[in-house]
């Protein structure tokens, strides 16, 4: 049994999660030690079961240990040695990017097919990373900035969703915190970059390819 690769699941949609699971178990190679819907039971299940790779949503919310990003950091924390692997439907390169410096070693988008899954699992159990196609592509003109790399975790998730075209409400649902709190880590991290208008916050993210909205009037 030592020579398995140790996978745990989590998302809270049961149709991925069964097609997440069917995948698993047609590899070889992998034994899944369970599956689970938030990150309450997510970490409940860490804390009792030895796990190599960890395939998560990231989009999960309801969790006592939150979701995205907040999670991601609580994990690095709380299991180090722990390879990640998330999947999301979001495209937005500043998320991308924060994802990959909070220690993120494989992103795979819904959108491509779910067989990456099995080369995602092999590539992070020896220390590699990898991107799906479509993650791949994007990351190829990934602009360095240096600036966007001081925002927090919350900061950048908002921004990020902003520049690709969501409302602050559409924000405050998507993430489940309130217009007040997701206005003021806006407004933080426009401070941080120096920006001080949405206009030019659209400037800034089109000059790095962070996004293909056009200006707002």
């Amino acid at each position: 049994m030592d020579n398995f690769i140790r996978v745990a699941v989590a998302d809270d949609h049961p149709v991925i999660r069964m097609g997440i699971e069917a995948t698993l178990d047609d590899i070889s190679s992998v034994r899944r030690i369970g599956s689970v819907a938030d990150s309450t039971q997510l970490i409940a299940l860490l804390d009792t079961q030895p796990c190599d790779v960890l395939v998560t949503d990231y989009a999960m919310p309801g969790g006592e240990h939150g979701d995205g990003l907040e999670l991601v950091a609580f994990l690095r924390v709380r299991y180090p040695q722990l390879r990640i692997i998330l999947l999301t439907s979001m495209d937005k390169a500043v998320l991308i990017r924060s994802l990959l410096t909070h220690g993120i070693n494989a992103v795979l988008s819904k959108t491509d097919d779910i067989s990456h899954l099995r080369a995602a699992i092999q590539a992070v159990h020896i220390g590699r990373r990898y991107f799906s196609p479509s993650i791949a592509s994007m990351m190829k003109s990934l602009p360095s900035a240096t600036a966007s790399s001081r925002l927090s975790q919350r900061e950048a998730e908002v921004i990020a969703l902003y520049v690709g075209g969501d409302t602050i409400n559409d924000i405050a649902e998507k993430l489940q915190r309130s217009k007040q709190t997701i206005s003021t880590q806006k407004i933080n991290a426009m401070r941080k970059l120096g920006i001080e208008t949405d206009a030019d916050l659209f400037k800034y993210a089109i000059e790095l390819g962070l996004t293909q909205t056009p200006l707002k009037e």
